[in-house]
């Protein structure tokens, strides 16, 4: 698949987690290089495209800060394209090398301090941070009972009951809407990031009326992720300088009556006095007391 053609596809993901979308743009750039040219205002208004479809993607534009820097240091040396692949290449390689463990150290820190063994967890959306956290359950023979969201509009959901069936978990797949029907059957909540504020977090939507369900019936509330999802804004002062697009309205309804317009978007922002605790690679934060 061509580098333009693999971008239209990345934009209309709909389904994907942050550390997935991350993976196919990083394996586009590698598709583009492979041409043996490098035509940066090319390369740039294509990847463009994608981190402003995507804004609030933490893990994408750490990546993408990074690579930019690259493609400055470029410009300025005017280096010839074998040069300018090679150090691409390395770049790729050592991000990956650097990051690529770090979902893993963060489960792995988790699974220490919360008991996952013969738990019921409420689960949310579709992420790789979830997918690692119990791919390390079950290599310790822990295979918690999972409830999982059906994760509307798009039902990503699905991807995510499938990924954990087969670990060897048992699914049962509900409706967000039906939460409060389940909280009781539930033990606590685990959901993934794709950004953190010192507020708060945002996550797919569904997420902050999942979070209240919790608060109400005194279920924790876990999120993990890693730490470039951090950031040292509150969500207030990011907000206002960055707005999420809204997505396709026919994800709620196809060809709607003139005077019914369906507003549709993917993430929103739960405060964080909803959350018990935050799990990173190199820390995590007890917000227990602050949650009483």
């Amino acid at each position: 698949m061509s580098f333009q053609l693999k971008i239209r596809e990345l934009i209309s993901d709909n389904y994907s987690g942050s550390a997935a979308i991350l993976d196919k743009i990083i394996r586009s750039i590698q598709t583009y290089i492979n041409n043996r040219e490098i035509d940066q205002a090319y390369l740039r208004t294509n990847l463009d495209a994608v981190t402003n479809h995507f804004p609030d993607l933490a893990v994408l534009h750490h990546f993408m800060q990074q690579f930019y820097d690259l493609l400055d240091e470029v410009a300025q040396n005017d280096w010839p394209v074998a040069k300018t692949i090679s150090r691409i290449e390395r770049f790729i390689s050592s991000y990956n090398e650097t990051w690529n463990e770090s979902i893993g150290q963060a489960a792995e820190r988790m699974e220490r301090l919360v008991k996952f063994n013969n738990k019921r967890i409420l689960l949310h959306s579709n992420s790789s941070s979830i997918h690692v956290l119990f791919q390390h359950l079950a290599t310790h023979n822990i295979f918690p009972s999972v409830y999982q969201t059906m994760s509307g509009p798009v039902y990503e959901g699905k991807l995510q009951a499938r990924a954990l069936s087969d670990l060897g978990c048992k699914v049962h797949f509900i409706n967000e809407a039906a939460i409060g029907r389940f909280i009781h059957e539930i033990d606590f909540a685990v959901m993934g990031a794709d950004n953190i504020f010192t507020d708060g977090f945002t996550n797919k939507v569904g997420t902050y009326p999942i979070a209240l369900v919790c608060r109400e019936a005194g279920k924790p509330l876990y999120v993990i992720c890693d730490s470039r999802k951090r950031s040292p804004l509150d969500f207030n002062s990011r907000i206002n300088a960055i707005f999420e697009p809204e997505e396709p309205t026919g994800d709620l309804w196809q060809d709607a009556p003139k005077k019914i317009i369906p507003v549709n978007y993917y993430f929103e922002f739960t405060p964080k006095n909803l959350v018990t605790a935050f799990f990173f690679e190199d820390k995590w934060l007890d917000l227990s007391e602050e949650v009483k």
